[in-house]
């Protein structure tokens, strides 16, 4: 059986109301006959059911209103309940904001009502909505990070999130991350020292500029590399390639190489090159 909304399969039997209900939007399969709604009502408007009374009165018209409205408020409460889910995913990457957790809000019932959910369990679509708020936000986590709140991943989540990014279109695609805030992210697991990563910041300024002239593609270690040679430019002799490369979680080869790409930009082939060095004294390369 297969649900007429969002042809999912999955569906859940509720024994207190007597329901079957669809498990991922909330559409109400199946009802019992049984009613446990009781209001009074005027002679006319009361008859018998078949069954003599059995199983109590029905009220005319009103069997059939119940049923309708406790569809509704079924899938709303699935809906809410998504809602919630992704709230608690912003809430476990530490999203406070509550513009985010409201924007993840509308998000969620937007694409519901658009069925680009489709047969996605809750959490997986509360992860991807919330992945896909902060990547809108341009502050984006690895989603790695995201799933681990439910424990998902695989396929499923990385099919609904190109659903998703396919949903809205060109605008999503060229979204690019705030460089800022991902420079802040890296330095921050590297040191706790506010003057660091402020220098990291100028660095990243300084080498943000010859990058975007020259079109050059960015590589995964760019944001580890930018402090890397910030290191070097400001000497930190307590922060080292090792130390970075374990805080972040990048490689020492990647780093390395992604060093040398941008040194190679300014004419420079060695960290050793820029030690103490003033950014008014580095310059792009004029060979190339």
């Amino acid at each position: 059986m297969r649900c007429v909304e969002c042809k999912g399969n999955d569906f859940e039997y509720d024994e207190i109301i007597g329901e079957t209900a669809c498990q991922y939007c909330g559409l109400i399969v199946a009802t019992e006959l049984f009613e446990q709604s009781v209001r009074i009502q005027t002679n006319e408007e009361v008859t018998r059911s078949p069954d003599k009374g059995i199983l109590g009165s029905n009220i005319k018209g009103y069997s059939k209103l119940a049923n309708t409205q406790n569809r509704f408020v079924s899938k709303d409460g699935h809906l809410r309940k998504g809602v919630v889910f992704s709230q608690i995913v912003l809430s476990s990457l530490g999203v406070t904001e509550t513009s985010l957790r409201d924007r993840a809000g509308i998000l969620y019932r937007e694409l519901h009502a658009k069925n680009i959910f489709s047969s996605a369990s809750l959490e997986v679509r509360g992860t991807a909505v919330a992945w896909f708020v902060l990547f809108e936000n341009r502050t984006p986590v690895k989603l790695k990070a995201a799933c681990e709140e439910f424990n998902c991943g695989g396929k499923s989540i990385n099919r609904l999130i190109r659903r998703i990014k396919k949903h809205y279109g060109g605008n999503a695609k060229h979204m690019q991350p705030d460089p800022m805030f991902l420079l802040k992210k890296s330095a921050n697991q590297i040191s706790s020292d506010l003057v660091f990563v402020s220098q990291c910041l100028e660095t990243l300024e300084f080498f943000e500029s010859i990058v975007i002239k020259r079109e050059y593609n960015k590589r995964n270690a760019y944001y580890e590399s930018i402090c890397w040679i910030s290191k070097n430019i400001f000497v930190y002799p307590k922060i080292t390639l090792t130390i970075i490369s374990e805080k972040t979680e990048v490689s020492r080869s990647a780093i390395q190489q992604q060093t040398k790409d941008l040194l190679g930009l300014i004419g420079l082939s060695t960290c050793a090159q820029v030690k103490g060095k003033q950014f008014s004294e580095l310059g792009e390369n004029k060979n190339e």
